[in-house]
């Protein structure tokens, strides 16, 4: 059991071994002597032995050091396990701990672009430790080669278990040292599921002996044909999991950005707190990671803060935006925002627990709180954390970007510790705010002569930030923007672009997301009246960068990722858009796709999706939408004529079958099946007439298969 990828990739990000841990350093250095020194000894201590046997399985070792199968956890499993095993029960220790590293050398030298030194040395090393301790426990049994079949048995299966914890041991200890993880977690995850493929190792390596004298060598070529059997149906196995878990890896980042997406609205709702929830997010995973809580648990406290106010949708807009305090039944309202927020996520399955966070993020430590009266560690460890983040951020997020604020902060946190929050978390983020609290831009020399803005400036900006509060889209802002200013200027020319240009800066997290550009014909613009575009360009920063993070989470979440095509959701949007409207629908299928996947790889397959999609767009260039609906399925809707659109799909099918790339498919059939319908005529809505365009499509497509299969044997 050599280093597996997985664990490759901890050590490869260090080349050298001098910038290894010291730790790992000393234990590379360590399997290095040892490996060295058994090399030599087992050259010496050689005893008489079959060298015929002993060249044979040199190669088979050499063969099995090449078919690693990459298992399920991210480990992987050699098959020259057996082969070693079976020198060490015919040929002795030192004959097995050369066949042993003739494996490895093989298995870490090759591919040369591959090669990492550190792991040569530590595997040669590890070979020998294993085969000396599997030696050592099977010849404690087997004491002469004249032991019964049930002590060699037996023996076989002692040596294979010790084989299995030598090996997996001693890579846990590596790939801890190096990652700087537990060395038990490390084999636990990762290898100890593997054990039962040893004890067949090591059941095999005994039948092999058994059957040797009578047999030759011809059992060994019989067990290396069941090896590579066994080992091409495992990797076939294991890749088909794989493709599984790139699936789950997909759909829990669609998952996340649609979290992510919801969290965006809450905040754009709530126009006093624009940040809030990135905020408190941020301080709350800080939190977390500083008190050392598992990955599962940090992951549980971030979603929690990402999704804390979710309850506020469920609050009128008026009670949100008011800005004096609220009346005894506002303020009642207000408190059911925790539950609510609970009930709102109870149905969405999150692999850790959020809800009750959510609901006991504004209980107090002394049981004052609500909405349940949770007291001390009653209350979820996450809603410990969020009380602590939320508080401070409620005092730190005025935009007066002073030390003050930052102490008065603390200074509220180490006051209410004990009755509001939990004290062992006061003390933590107590330790750690000041490498987490980053100001959104730097402090203004003139921040105080801002104070004093003619009374026409604050009237426009208080109308900007109504304004501001019922627009959550970079045009609405754009427009919000433009009627402000020019209750100013108004004969001004006034653009707001994304992105930096020549003009006044819109700065967000010391980064420029926009350029406000204003210019009056014959006029310059005075000192006081580029103030006041500075004033706005600041005000309108967090909304700015809000709504085009929001349009980008929008934009991501109707985008196919492989074509860059609209997706199934877009499609749906759009047919929600048109519904009553006469419009054509072209369904197209990809032929022999599948053979195409199977003969040369899905790489391949996602290449020829890649240019089907380019095609799409050249011959339907006039069409309302092409979409990608999943798979190799693609759907057209245009507004052309029926005589267009046919010859558009004839085009299309030439672009795909005359496309010089897909040439090598041509003998499976590869190609392009259409169905053309439109409404009414085919259907009364989009719905219908795709699926009559669909039954088009097949009966296309089997016209096709026909056509080929003639073909195919008038050529055979």
């Amino acid at each position: 059991m050599p280093i597996s990828k997985k664990d490759e990739a901890v050590l490869s990000k260090k080349l050298q071994l001098r910038e290894l841990p010291p730790a790992a350093q000393g234990v590379v250095g360590a399997f290095g002597i040892i490996g060295l020194s058994g090399a030599v000894l087992a050259v010496v201590r050689m005893e008489a032995v079959d060298y015929g046997y002993l060249g044979l399985l040199l190669f088979l070792a050499a063969i099995t050091g090449r078919t690693k199968v990459r298992l399920v956890g991210g480990s992987s499993l050699s098959l020259i396990t057996t082969v070693v095993l079976v020198a060490m029960i015919m040929l002795g220790s030192s004959a097995a701990v050369l066949v042993g590293i003739c494996g490895v050398v093989v298995q870490c030298a090759i591919p040369r672009r591959k090669f990492i030194s550190q792991h040569l040395i530590f595997n040669v090393g590890m070979i020998v430790v294993t085969v000396f301790l599997a030696s050592l426990g099977y010849y404690t049994v087997v004491r002469d080669s004249h032991a019964p079949g049930i002590d060699r048995l037996i023996g076989s299966l002692v040596a294979c278990i010790v084989y299995y914890f030598s090996s997996s041991i001693c890579v846990s200890i590596i790939v801890g040292l190096s990652g700087k993880k537990s060395i038990f977690r490390v084999w636990h995850d990762s290898f100890l599921y593997t054990a039962p493929s040893f004890v067949i190792a090591g059941l095999l390596a005994f039948s092999v002996s058994q059957y040797m004298a009578s047999m030759g060598p011809t059992v060994l070529l019989v067990v290396a044909s069941i090896l590579y059997l066994c080992y091409y149906s495992y990797r076939v196995y294991t890749e088909s999991l794989e493709k599984e878990k790139q699936h789950a890896r997909e759909m829990a980042e669609l998952f996340n950005s649609t979290l992510s997406t919801l969290a965006l609205a809450i905040d754009a709702k709530d126009r006093n707190t624009h940040g809030h929830i990135q905020r408190v997010q941020k301080y709350s995973r800080a939190i977390a990671e500083a008190m050392h809580l598992s990955e599962e648990e940090i992951k549980a406290i971030a979603a929690a803060a990402l999704l804390h106010d979710i309850g506020k949708l469920a609050i009128p807009e008026y009670i949100l935006s008011k800005r004096g305090p609220l009346t005894p039944d506002e303020m009642r309202k207000m408190r059911m925002h925790p539950q609510l927020g609970a009930e709102i996520i109870s149905n969405i399955k999150f692999p850790y627990p959020v809800a009750d966070s959510i609901s006991a993020h504004h209980e107090r430590f002394d049981g004052t709180g609500y909405p349940k009266g949770l007291a001390g560690r009653g209350i979820p460890l996450g809603a410990r954390v969020l009380a602590v983040a939320d508080v401070f951020d409620a005092y730190t997020s005025d935009g007066l970007e002073r030390a003050e604020i930052l102490e008065e902060a603390i200074r509220a946190l180490r006051e209410g510790s004990g009755t509001f929050f939990d004290p062992d978390i006061v003390r933590v983020w107590e330790s750690i705010y000041r490498n987490v609290v980053n100001w959104s831009s730097a402090a203004s020399p003139t921040a105080y002569g801002d104070i004093h803005r003619a009374t026409s400036e604050v009237k426009i900006l208080e109308e900007l930030t109504q304004s501001l509060s019922k627009v959550e889209t970079v045009d609405g802002i754009a427009e919000a923007v433009s009627v402000a200013i020019r209750r100013r200027f108004p004969e001004c020319d006034l653009v707001l672009l994304a992105g930096k240009h020549e003009g006044v800066p819109v700065e967000y997290e010391d980064k420029v997301i926009a350029t406000i550009t204003v210019a009056q014909p014959n006029v310059f613009f005075s000192d006081d009246e580029i103030s006041l575009t500075r004033a706005v360009a600041e005000k309108i920063a967090g909304p700015f960068a809000k709504a085009m993070a929001l349009e980008m989470a929008r934009r991501d979440a109707t985008l196919d990722k492989l074509t860059g095509m609209p997706n199934r959701r877009a499609f749906e949007m759009t047919c929600a858009s048109l519904k009553r409207t006469t419009i054509s629908v072209i369904v197209i299928d990809v032929d022999a796709f599948k053979a195409v996947n199977d003969n040369f790889g899905h790489k391949a397959g996602d290449e020829a999706l890649i240019r089907i999609a380019d095609h799409i767009r050249a011959a339907f260039h006039d069409a309302y939408l092409a979409c990608r609906l999943g798979g190799d399925e693609f759907v057209v809707l245009s507004n052309a004529g029926t005589r267009v659109l046919r010859m558009q799909i004839r085009n299309f099918r030439h672009m795909v079958t005359w496309d010089p790339a897909h040439n090598e498919y041509e003998k499976m059939g590869f190609g392009v099946s259409c169905g053309l319908a439109a409404t009414p005529i085919d259907g009364e809505n989009i719905e219908q007439a795709m699926h009559r365009a669909d039954e088009r499509m097949y009966a296309s497509k089997t016209r096709f298969k026909r056509l080929v299969g003639r073909t195919m044997a008038v050529v055979k």
